[in-house]
């Protein structure tokens, strides 16, 4: 009976002061789809550059990721900016050979944290000095690897992976470029990194008394996303407190400091939560970040050089090579992914739109601000609340749960932006074969990774049986 109160009571509350609320919350302004080089093209539709996305659609069929090669070759030249950080790039976030390679071609580097990434790097022909192995999961056969094609870092996770890569560099009669990471407090998950400065000392001490072991690297990952230089400056400066603690017990100073990654995609923001709760209670906008509010990649890496050489100075020691490790902040603005409204469910009080993406390839949209666009009607005024829903048969299939529009019909064409960081990675063969991936340079359209097919999804069950 209280439960039943209880619910009346919110109902009630909702559907009177609801609406009071909702008319003071700010409406969304949409960003400028010139932001990500779009434009309404002479058929009325959105055009990436000359390529109109609804014949692109047509072309490849949906959903289809887009790469961008102008953005991405612009993001490169950003993130290695002269007298900056040595960039590496996080293969976690954006794991499709096409863009690595296009990355690696100038001059970024290869960050991967698992042996497949490991094994991918290789096989791209990134030299061993241009990769740095992270991750709490490195398999002794990939260890082996790794020291066998030089990699410029090991960062062992814990004091026993510290160990065993010793072991196993003893074993192969190599040395191996050997870093700790450190856990950073306040960071997502207590797996990584090494907790105490005690703990590293010891790994400190025990990595330079070993015959086959370069102790070389220092390693801080932040987790949580840096937006601003502040947040850049603060975590620098608790990296290089940690190397000071270090120094003092063990007389030991890193070669390299490698900052890690966890720099933000401008167009880019996790919701405030009072914005989602107020989306899913009572239909107000979500609003779109400031990108102007986003410290680039080349901006960062200046700063951090900066600081760490100015403390170099004023300690009196050699300063070490900086690394980054950007993913997001690389990779997420150079992509976007295009969907199909497959059917509009218009019988209740919220319009339901069926698209042909859902969670199982834009597995982060519900959880952070993605520009959506019609490209079947851009400019069009969005006047019409719809719950945008994937296509699976589970309720917790929805990619935004409240979004303006202008009113949609089967076989329309909308682009949600920034699908370059971990919807690849994140993306399942949940009930449908995963998307192609195409890219986009100048004229051209490229298709990089075909469409999967039903034949692969079992490719590796007997079916026979």
């Amino acid at each position: 009976m209280i439960g039943a109160a209880r619910r009346r009571l919110t109902s009630i509350a909702k559907d009177r002061v609801g609406p009071v609320v909702a008319r003071r919350r700010p409406v969304r302004t949409d960003l400028d789809p010139a932001t990500w080089g779009l434009s309404i093209g002479p058929a009325g539709t959105l055009c990436s550059g000359s390529v109109d996305l609804v014949e692109l659609s047509r072309r490849y069929g949906t959903p289809l990721h887009v790469v961008r090669a102008d953005r991405l070759a612009a993001n490169a030249a950003d993130a290695q900016r002269q007298g900056g950080a040595e960039i590496f790039s996080s293969y976690k976030t954006n794991p499709v050979p096409a863009v690595l390679r296009r990355l690696h071609d100038t001059g970024v580097g290869a960050e991967v944290i698992s042996p497949y990434e490991l094994w991918l790097a290789l096989r791209l022909g990134v030299p061993g000095d241009r990769i740095v192995y992270n991750g709490p999961a490195k398999s002794p056969d990939s260890i082996r690897t790794a020291v066998g094609a030089g990699a410029l870092a090991i960062n062992a996770n814990t004091v026993n992976e510290a160990a065993l890569i010793s072991r196993l560099a003893a074993d192969e009669g190599r040395t191996v470029n050997l870093g700790l990471r450190l856990s950073v407090p306040g960071a997502w998950g207590g797996q990584f990194g090494i907790a105490t400065i005690e703990a590293a000392a010891g790994a400190v001490r025990d990595a330079l008394g070993a015959p086959h072991v370069e102790l070389r690297a220092i390693h801080v990952h932040r987790g949580g996303t840096m937006r601003d230089a502040s947040a850049v400056e603060a975590h620098v400066r608790w990296a290089l407190e940690r190397c000071d603690e270090l120094r003092a017990v063990t007389g030991w100073s890193p070669e390299l400091l490698d900052l890690g990654g966890s720099l933000a995609c401008p167009t880019v923001a996790s919701f405030p939560t009072r914005e989602f709760r107020f989306n899913r209670a009572l239909g107000t906008d979500l609003l779109a970040p400031d990108p102007s509010t986003a410290i680039t990649i080349g901006d960062a890496s200046v700063l951090a050089t900066r600081l760490v050489g100015e403390h170099a100075a004023a300690a009196g020691i050699p300063m070490p090579r900086v690394l980054l490790e950007p993913g997001r902040a690389l990779t997420g603005d150079t992509q976007f992914l295009l969907t199909t409204v497959l059917d509009v469910k218009d019988d209740g009080p919220l319009a339901h739109a069926v698209l042909d993406a859902g969670i199982n390839v834009a597995e982060p949209v519900p959880n952070e601000y993605h520009q959506l666009f019609s490209a079947s009607q851009p400019g069009r005024e969005g006047d019409v609340h719809y719950r945008l829903a994937g296509p699976i048969c589970t309720p917790a299939d929805v990619l935004y749960n409240d979004w303006r529009l202008a009113p949609v019909a089967p076989g329309h064409v909308l682009a949600i932006m920034d699908s370059g960081a971990y919807f690849v990675p994140f993306s399942t063969t949940f009930s449908f074969p995963k998307p192609a991936i195409v890219v986009q340079d100048g004229d051209d359209v490229i298709e990089v990774r075909r469409r999967e097919r039903f034949d692969d999804i079992v490719a590796h069950d007997d079916i026979e049986l």
